[in-house]
């Protein structure tokens, strides 16, 4: 479904565009020097980009509450790479989306927040920051024309669409910020309610965290995040003898993390349990290749992509004794069913994009602008999250000037016609075409190999399945490199 085919607009409600971590840009006020999401990661090198991410440590005076040296000046408009937890997509489209779909774009406001801090403080802010949003699109002039036009309509509401971390956010506004009758629906995309094991292994310092960025860097930065307490697993995913079980205090203690934000996240998820969300559209990443468990290996996370079946809660076992690994996969950074709101009976919408892509998924742009015309439930929505394709892309977290790198695509079923572009998104512009070809003794096996001769951030894009498939690949010079 393309945009002149939504149905003409029935509500007038204003939309708050929550992203997820990392997808704020922020500032360090007192040095006057930007943190996060400028572009170019300080020009693509190693050693410049581990600096940078020594600022991105929260300070003592910060967890003491004064939260003033970093500001969020606005969501994301470029992309942005943090080793180990992921890339981060602009939001650009989504906001253009939905300012078009809605009343007027004065309606459509975008919550920047500083994604290092815990969920309760910046569900807190956005609680303020709807109240004061809905009460300016009540006064704005569309909105009382709207009304003097269709006065049965009554008061405009709050439309909340949010990404990943930003789902968390929402639930903590509605339920713990004095929003709730203010909320008329809330789409989340991709959003861990159940954690995700991403953030154990980032917790664990870096030791098991692939990339260029030596592990102490990470190690002075990541246990100091509340909010990334709040992302942990928060379901039976830690491997231990025979079987898995939710990870506990103590597991995160032994990740490398600090006993007060792993005891002030565990009693924001206390509070949490049961809540949940109105009118909830719940989308969901699906088909990637996806970290879904963790072991401890002298001291050092290993992440790992199955889970241990079980039915009705028993542990499910082969002829030998054995647990019955599954892959369920997810959308490369949360589980699949790490993204379903526990309680809820919001039907999960399957989306086959990577995890900072889905933000970008021309269905669910479309998907978040059919909101505004009063559609609801995903029946609703025909075909509009497009076909049933099974494709899958693959591509390294980093790649280095001059060396070749992977792009395998798995799934496309026979007489597919797949082209790949990868394009240059930090400045340069450059485009360049690996030729796809089909993997011999595979079914639906793809593969590119792809060179590139100058550092930057590239996006990945496949097209042939029913909406493109992308994904970033930093590239980045090494002090070998310059």
């Amino acid at each position: 479904m393309n945009r002149r085919d939504v149905p003409e607009r029935q509500l007038h409600d204003a939309v708050v565009v929550v992203p997820g971590i990392m997808g704020s840009a922020l500032y360090d006020v007192e040095n006057e020097t930007p943190l996060w999401g400028v572009g170019r990661i300080f020009q693509y090198s190693a050693r410049a980009h581990g600096k940078r991410l020594r600022a991105l440590a929260v300070t003592d005076a910060e967890r003491a509450g004064r939260t003033g040296r970093v500001e969020a000046t606005g969501v994301l408009n470029v992309a942005d790479w943090f080793p180990g937890l992921g890339h981060a997509q602009p939001y650009n489209a989504l906001i253009s989306g939905l300012r078009g779909a809605a009343l007027h774009k004065a309606a459509v406001r975008p919550f920047p927040y500083d994604w290092r801090l815990s969920v309760a403080h910046n569900g807190a802010l956005l609680a303020r920051e709807i109240r004061l949003h809905l009460e300016a699109w009540r006064t704005h002039a569309a909105h009382r024309h709207h009304l003097d036009r269709h006065p049965e309509a009554g008061p405009a509401k709050v439309l909340i669409v949010a990404h990943s971390m930003g789902g968390l956010l929402a639930r903590e506004a509605v339920h713990h910020g004095g929003v709730r009758d203010d909320v008329r629906a809330v789409m989340t995309v991709g959003t861990p309610f159940a954690g995700s094991v991403k953030a154990a292994v980032m917790l664990n310092s870096g030791k098991g965290a692939p990339g260029l960025i030596p592990p102490e860097v990470l190690r002075e930065v990541t246990p100091t995040m509340p909010g990334l307490y709040d992302l942990l697993p928060a379901y039976r995913c830690h491997e231990e003898g025979a079987d898995m079980r939710e990870p506990g205090l103590d597991d995160i203690l032994a990740l490398g993390g600090r006993r007060r934000h792993a005891e002030e996240s565990d009693a924001w998820r206390k509070a949490a349990k049961g809540a949940l969300l109105p009118e909830h559209v719940m989308v969901v990443g699906v088909g990637q290749r996806t970290w879904q468990s963790y072991r401890m290996d002298a001291g050092a996370a290993v992440a790992q992509s199955y889970l241990f079946r079980r039915k009705a809660g028993r542990l499910l076992l082969d002829a030998e004794g054995r647990p019955l690994p599954e892959n369920r996969k997810g959308d490369g950074t949360v589980y699949r069913f790490a993204a379903h709101l526990e309680g809820s009976d919001a039907r999960p919408v399957p989306v086959r994009q990577e995890h900072s892509s889905l933000a970008r998924s021309e269905g669910v742009i479309e998907m978040a602008r059919a909101m505004l015309s009063g559609l609801r439930h995903p029946d609703e929505l025909g075909d509009m999250l497009g076909g049933d394709d099974d494709l899958e892309l693959h591509t390294p977290e980093w790649a280095v000037p001059d060396a070749a790198f992977a792009v395998e695509v798995e799934g496309a079923p026979p007489g597919s016609d797949l082209e790949c572009v990868v394009r240059e998104v930090s400045g340069h512009d450059t485009v360049h075409h690996p030729e796809l070809k089909r993997v011999r003794g595979t079914e639906g096996g793809w593969r590119a190999a792809c060179r590139l001769d100058r550092p930057g951030m590239y996006e990945v894009e496949v097209r042939g399945g029913a909406e493109p498939l992308r994904r970033l690949v930093p590239v980045l010079a090494t002090e070998q490199h310059g």
